[in-house]
């Protein structure tokens, strides 16, 4: 009879450890998951922050140099190819891109004409104005 005890004692501690352990490593997964999630937000703001002042650089140099100067540039269709993304030029002087989970906003030069768009883009300087995609 002791024989039959001991070894139930024994399955009964295996169940409750194995499901200690199982509890576990569904937390330690539900924590990771979280974790992935901020990263990802995190890389799609650097993404944004990354092209909006590469373009605010572009208008700047613009505005900086003599008339007559003119740049073509591509922008992706995507970054890393997975964040979509969309351009505003607001009251000439501020310069914003948007994503779903991020948006960034910088002070350009004043500019005339259109808003930077996906694929081929100009920016030139003429009679001391900037134009954009004109």
């Amino acid at each position: 009879m002791k024989m039959k005890y001991l070894r139930s004692q024994s399955s009964m501690e295996f169940f409750t450890l194995t499901g200690m352990a199982f509890l576990m490593t569904i937390l330690f997964v539900a924590l990771s998951v979280s974790e992935i999630r901020e990263f990802r937000d995190t890389k799609e703001f650097l993404l944004i922050k990354d092209l909006t002042l590469k373009l605010q650089k572009e208008v700047a140099i613009a505005a900086s140099v003599e008339n007559g100067y003119e740049r073509s540039f591509t922008l992706p269709e995507r970054l890393e190819s997975n964040v979509d993304y969309f351009t505003v030029i607001m009251n000439r002087t501020t310069l914003t891109v948007n994503s779903t989970k991020a948006v960034f906003s910088v002070r350009i030069p004043a500019t005339f004409g259109k808003n930077f768009t996906k694929g081929s883009n100009m920016v030139e300087k003429d009679g001391g104005r900037v134009y954009v995609n004109s």
